[in-house]
């Protein structure tokens, strides 16, 4: 991959064509990323992305297994409904796909914080019972004295 410097450097000419390719690249990924979402059913689009288009052959990213499993079950129908669309779709006019190849990517996903569920002693439910007593009649007073109940 370039570094971003060479991008932004010295020679303007060449760093606008550079920039260009680049947003061209950019807007390639973006179109194949729609053309793949427009037919994929729901749960399969957001569990996997299109990474590129090469002779034909669409390679897609699944987040998981099962979601890999899928496509190749239903490769057959979704490949006929990528060719519909790319025939009757302007906009996907280029996007010619002969087969589909389907790798698994997995997302790592941050671990669940467990929350220990939090107790007050003895002498604290007195405390907030003392002072629910203190307030008199009071909205606080009611929910110092449930606090106090539940401990």
């Amino acid at each position: 991959m370039q570094k971003i410097n060479a991008l932004f450097n010295k020679n303007k000419s060449d760093s606008d064509n550079q920039f260009n390719r680049l947003v061209a690249q950019a807007d390639a990924h973006l179109n194949l990323q729609q053309f793949w979402q427009a037919i994929a059913p729901g749960a399969i689009s957001q569990s996997s992305s299109a990474s590129s288009l090469k002779n034909g052959l669409l390679t897609i990213y699944a987040h998981n297994s099962g979601v890999a499993t899928k496509i190749k079950l239903t490769n057959a129908s979704l490949l006929t409904q990528l060719q519909i669309l790319q025939k009757e779709d302007p906009v996907y006019k280029h996007c010619k796909v002969t087969g589909i190849k389907v790798k698994v990517q997995v997302k790592s996903q941050q671990k669940q914080v467990t929350h220990e569920p939090r107790t007050l002693s003895s002498s604290a439910a007195t405390t907030l019972r003392k002072l629910a007593k203190d307030l008199g009649d009071s909205s606080l007073a009611d929910k110092l004295n449930h606090l106090a109940d539940n401990a």
